[in-house]
């Protein structure tokens, strides 16, 4: 019992358990920094400058979108098996590749604010032009955050997001003591964090610079063979999941964008879960996959399963049991109507968290185009399924159209891992 008892601590004392410990601190304080910004703009604006907030928010995740495809995955996959020496050089030459999509979208975002402006667009207009500041600081900083992933320096990812998003809130609260504040207030908060998170990543990063750079254009085609297929699942991605609010609002109602969010923040955490996994883990995948093939990677597959799944179905349970009284606690007896919808949002969840480690393990493997394949299914479900849902049932519908493209993914991601790994070993074993 002693020794099983030590065993066990040694494994927490781990440079690898301490970086787990560390990722979830990590995402931890991001998820908390959305949700503080979001709940002090609600107190301090109006709906319409919220809905301003909202609007840049999203298309800041749009550009994420594209800058996972294009620079963060390559950067996971690519970057977390060389040697230093090999990844100063290979990080170099990302940099340089970071900087010019930042400055292209900084560009593309003031350009197209400044020619809605002036066709007389008094409010998107503007919005886009501010946008500008944010693409560019925010990119910079998260691709040094995730650098310090690649490597397994994840307490160094912590110090950026803890700076980057102190500064965010404070601009916040500081502005409010003064001025009127606006949603352009928040978007501008967002850039001005990115601008100190990117100073303290560069100076925690300084070694990983150097001089002798790999060929930036040899990197590039690099990143492309691999990178464009999860750039496609990326904004995929982004589309079935930013888009069913947004056709839920059109559609039937504002109100009924407020039930669905409701709904789903009783099962966040699993949210923050999923993402601290993808973030931390895929390097981790990719690492085995180079050292030690395909049957190391399974185990460490199946690992994942099990110590994720454990938290993700306790909260599932745990929530479907006390719901109404969750709900209560929000906001009354607004959304006790709708309790029944936490079914759905389960169900939802329970195949978001069956298709997310297929994601990342294919991603691993070089192989993002099954991973692009399999979210633009979802994506046409979305357009053709998931609309009859919210048309028919609403609120429930909607919730029911995710899960949907969640079951296409998964079933799609795992038939094809299972061929993949059957090919993969049919090729060793003949060598």
């Amino acid at each position: 019992m002693r020794n099983s008892l030590r065993n066990t601590l040694d494994i927490l004392n781990t440079k690898l358990a301490n970086n787990g410990k560390f990722a979830a601190i990590d995402q931890a304080v991001i998820s908390l920094s959305n949700f503080s910004a979001s709940l002090l703009l609600t107190s301090l604006v109006s709906p319409t400058e919220l809905g301003t907030y909202v609007l840049g928010f999203l298309a800041i995740y749009l550009v994420r979108a594209v800058q996972n495809g294009l620079i963060i995955q390559p950067l996971n996959t690519f970057g977390a098996g060389k040697s230093e020496e090999a990844f100063k050089a290979y990080f170099s030459a990302a940099a340089l590749h970071q900087l010019i999509l930042a400055l292209l979208s900084a560009a593309g975002a003031a350009i197209l604010g400044w020619v809605l402006t002036h066709l007389g667009n008094d409010t998107l207009g503007p919005t886009v032009f501010a946008l500008w500041f944010s693409f560019f600081s925010w990119q910079t900083q998260e691709f040094l955050r995730r650098a310090f992933y690649t490597r397994g320096e994840v307490g160094k990812a912590v110090w950026v997001s803890l700076v980057g998003n102190f500064v965010r809130i404070l601009i916040i609260l500081g502005l409010s003591q003064r001025v009127e504040i606006t949603g352009l207030t928040g978007l501008n908060a967002i850039g001005w964090g990115g601008v100190f998170g990117t100073v303290i990543g560069l100076w925690l990063a300084k070694t990983y610079f150097t001089t002798k750079w790999q060929d930036p254009f040899q990197v590039w085609l690099e990143n492309w063979r691999f990178g464009r297929w999860i750039l496609g699942a990326s904004l995929a991605d982004w589309m079935v999941v930013d888009m069913y609010p947004i056709l839920m609002a059109g559609m039937v109602s504002f109100a009924a964008t407020g039930v669905y969010q409701t709904l789903q923040n009783l099962v966040a955490p699993i949210h923050v879960l999923l993402r601290a996994m993808d973030t931390f883990v895929t390097p981790i995948l990719a690492k085995s996959f180079d050292q030690d093939g395909i049957a190391k990677l399974q185990r460490n597959f199946r690992l994942i399963y099990v110590a994720v799944g454990i938290p993700v179905l306790g909260l599932l349970v745990l929530v479907l049991i006390f719901t109404p009284q969750l709900l209560f606690l929000l906001k009354g007896d607004t959304y006790l109507p709708y309790a029944n919808g936490i079914y759905l949002m389960a169900l939802f969840y329970f195949f978001l968290y069956v298709n997310r480690p297929l994601q990342m393990v294919f991603r691993a493997v070089r192989q993002g185009k099954q991973v692009f394949v399999a979210n633009i299914l979802a994506m046409v479900s979305m357009f053709s399924a998931g609309i009859w849902l919210i048309g028919r049932w609403g609120v429930y519908g909607a919730i029911a159209g995710q899960a949907l493209n969640a079951v296409i993914i998964s079933l799609f991601l795992g038939f094809a891992w299972i061929n993949y790994v059957r090919r993969a070993k049919s090729n060793v074993s003949s060598v």
